[in-house]
């Protein structure tokens, strides 16, 4: 069995590619030739379909879902869903792709043909909320992910850990009553998108760990443990997501948390113990930020070379 599957469609450099832009198509148009260069024996990569449409009703407003799906252009102009999400006409092939990867890969881990996936995608999705796209979200890509986990495949005890340095309202706002599915994030606060303080517990649910400016990769790492890891060890999932987001390394323009790519792999590293532990390894990671392309790069192939080990 190949351990890792990675999850890439050239649609997702086609999303908004004239615009100067944080989230844009330079952050992942090397990705593929980088993992190919490191020669990863228990690694392959794989094409996503483009979701089914009904599965994204799931997770979202079906009007907003609908309206949504109209709004892409068919010619060369842009337009703003909201002040921070910018589509093209590349970008409803790129969003379809995008929510697809994450189905793709439930399947294939399900039908035990890799243990865990990384799903390689942009538009990003953890600000998108039940009714509104934010923060370049279109639709919340780990949201519909863990829905399709639920209604397919019955699973009732779901973790998503969102390690991106903003807090993921979007997939918060979805399951804050969700009894099925715990939401643990890591976050530089206060920041974008201004959600996720320690009060916020939905149904005790919601485990939020706000981190101030500055704090660096040992104070991190002690709070990892203690807030996360002990947590989801009283938890014992039996399914993890993860909403990998790589702005939280120091070179980062949009943020200021100090880890380094090493860190990621750490991190990846306790998450699989707990789900070797707990889940017979099972993981879906999904790419969230990340704004520094050279520093992105690294930390993503650090986060894939500790997943295929």
């Amino acid at each position: 069995m190949t351990v890792t599957k990675v999850f890439y469609h050239t649609d997702f450099e086609n999303h908004i590619p004239t615009l100067n832009n944080p989230e844009c198509s330079k952050r992942v148009e090397n990705i593929i030739d980088l993992i190919n260069k490191e020669n990863l024996t228990n690694l392959s990569i794989i094409e996503p379909n483009k979701i089914n449409k009904e599965l994204i009703y799931a997770a979202h407003d079906t009007n907003f879902v609908k309206d949504t799906l109209n709004k892409f252009p068919q010619n060369d102009d842009i337009i703003y869903l909201d002040q921070e999400t910018p589509v093209s006409k590349g970008s409803l092939d790129s969003t379809l792709r995008a929510a697809g990867a994450g189905i793709d890969a439930i399947d294939l881990i399900l039908n035990k043909e890799c243990r865990n996936a990384f799903c390689i995608v942009r538009p990003p999705g953890h600000h998108a909320c039940i009714d509104r796209s934010m923060g370049f979200c279109v639709f919340n890509n780990v949201a519909i992910a863990t829905y399709y986990l639920i209604n397919r495949y019955r699973f009732s005890n779901i973790a998503i850990i969102d390690f991106d340095v903003h807090h993921g309202n979007g997939t918060q706002d979805i399951f804050y009553e969700n009894k099925n599915v715990s939401y643990y994030s890591t976050h530089q606060y206060p920041l974008y998108p201004g959600t996720g303080d320690v009060n916020e517990v939905g149904i005790n649910n919601i485990f939020n760990v706000p981190l101030e400016a500055g704090t660096k990769s040992a104070v991190y790492q002690d709070l990892f443990d203690e807030k996360i890891i002990k947590q989801l060890i009283i938890q014992k999932p039996d399914f993890i997501i993860i909403s990998a987001g790589f702005d939280a390394h120091k070179d980062d323009p949009l943020a200021n948390i100090n880890l380094s790519e090493n860190d990621f792999s750490i991190i990846t590293k306790k998450l699989m113990n707990i789900a070797k532990e707990f889940c017979d390894g099972k993981i879906l990671s999904m790419l969230e930020g990340g704004y520094d392309i050279n520093a992105l790069e690294r930390s993503m192939l650090a986060h894939i070379k500790t997943l295929q080990e």
